[in-house]
This record gives structure tokens, C-alpha cells and sequence, in this order.
């Protein structure tokens, strides 16, 4: 009797062993089961979210694309600042007074999204030596001109910028038997780098070589 009782006992632990594992798979199966749906709600929420704040985010760079720009500036270490420094200062010993060069520039892209624009640079410096009285130099540049950015966000852009054009001076004197004399020549722009910082209106800096100087910084309005 004893022995048929611990048989059935045995029977009846085995049956409560699989009903417990059974239910427990079954919860198991549903937790899992709540689970994907609530990653799948939550992933579809955050897909969706992402898709907005992207389309938010396109929305606000359409809005704040600039497709032109005016710019003045003043630079120091200009082509014809160097080269009147180097053959009056030297070769004739006259003590110079070099003013600029002050420059204008416009660019304008074809579309808000691209990084590359054309436009036109103008320019103009001077100085003054003494040469037995107030003899002075003028010279008036103008450049069609290329800009490529390197990056822009909304509120700094890198940026380099390159230019070919001409410059006219203009000679004179003060004395009655001085002579007026002008001259054309080649000159140019290549700035290595640029950086500009603000909104519409920024301000700028930038390194280089040529007309406008070595040395530039000015501000600028991009519409």
C-alpha cells in the first residue's frame, strides 16, 4: 500500500512539475511576447520622432539658407602695400604712409545647399610719402572671385576663397612740375582659410595672400 502511494505521489509532484513549468512558460512567453509589442511601439515612437526632428531640422537649414552675401573689410599686408614699401622704401628712401586696402565683396550661390559660390571682389589702398611735398599713390582693384565652404552650420562656417583681376594705381604729386601717372597690373587673392560667426549678420577673419592683405577681418550680411 505504502508503495502504491509514493508511486502516486511521485505521479502527482510530476504533474504539478510540468503544470509549474508550463505556466511558467506560458508567462514567460507572454512577457516576452508584451515586450516586443512595447520595443516595437517605443521603436516605431522613436523612428517617428527622429523622422520629425530630421524633417524640423531640414526645415530650419531651408529656412536659414543663404544664397548671397556682402561683405566689408580691411586687411593689412596687401600686395601693393609691399611692393610700394619694398621699391619706394628702399630703392628711393621715402618714408611711406600706407592706408588699406579697404574691400567690398559680393558671392552668391545657385542654391542654399551648395558650398561652392562666385562672385566679384573690389578694393581699394593707398599711400603717401614725402617727396618735397604730399605725393601719394592710389590703387583700385577689381577681382571676379570663387568661395568654396568647408562647413557650415548656423552659426560658424570655414571657408576659402580665391580671386584673379586687375589693379589700376594712380600716381601724383603736390609740386606744379609733378607728373600724374597710373598704371595697370595682375594681382590677385588666395585665402587659405576664413572662419565667419554669427547669424545673418557675422563677422569674419581670414589668412591669405594678395590684395586684400594677409591679414582680413571685417562683417558680413548673408541674405
Amino acid at each position: 500500500m505504502e508503495g502504491g502511494r509514493r508511486k502516486d505521489d511521485k505521479k502527482q509532484r510530476k504533474v504539478w512539475d510540468f503544470r509549474l513549468f508550463y505556466v511558467l512558460l506560458q508567462t514567460v512567453s507572454k512577457i516576452f511576447i508584451i515586450n516586443s509589442i512595447i520595443i516595437m511601439i517605443i521603436s516605431k515612437r522613436i523612428r517617428m520622432t527622429l523622422a520629425v526632428v530630421m524633417m524640423a531640422v531640414a526645415s530650419v537649414n531651408a529656412q536659414n539658407g543663404y544664397m548671397n552675401e556682402l561683405s566689408v573689410a580691411y586687411g593689412f599686408g596687401s600686395n601693393t602695400d609691399l611692393a610700394s614699401s619694398f621699391y619706394k622704401g628702399v630703392f628711393t628712401g621715402k618714408q611711406l604712409n600706407y592706408w588699406g586696402p579697404i574691400s567690398v565683396e559680393y558671392f552668391h550661390r545657385l542654391d542654399s545647399n551648395d558650398r561652392l559660390g562666385f562672385g566679384a571682389i573690389a578694393a581699394i589702398g593707398g599711400c603717401k610719402w614725402d617727396d618735397d611735398g604730399d605725393a601719394k599713390s592710389t590703387f583700385y582693384t577689381f577681382m571676379p572671385a570663387i568661395k568654396y565652404n568647408w562647413s557650415v552650420s548656423e552659426h560658424v562656417s570655414w571657408y576659402s576663397k580665391a580671386a584673379i583681376g586687375v589693379t589700376i594705381g594712380s600716381d601724383s604729386g603736390v609740386k606744379k612740375d609733378s607728373k600724374s601717372d597710373s598704371n595697370t597690373m595682375f594681382n590677385w587673392q588666395a585665402t587659405i582659410v576664413g572662419v565667419e560667426f554669427g547669424s545673418a549678420f557675422r563677422g569674419f577673419v581670414e589668412l591669405g595672400t594678395g590684395e586684400q592683405g594677409i591679414f582680413i577681418g571685417g562683417l558680413r550680411y548673408k541674405f
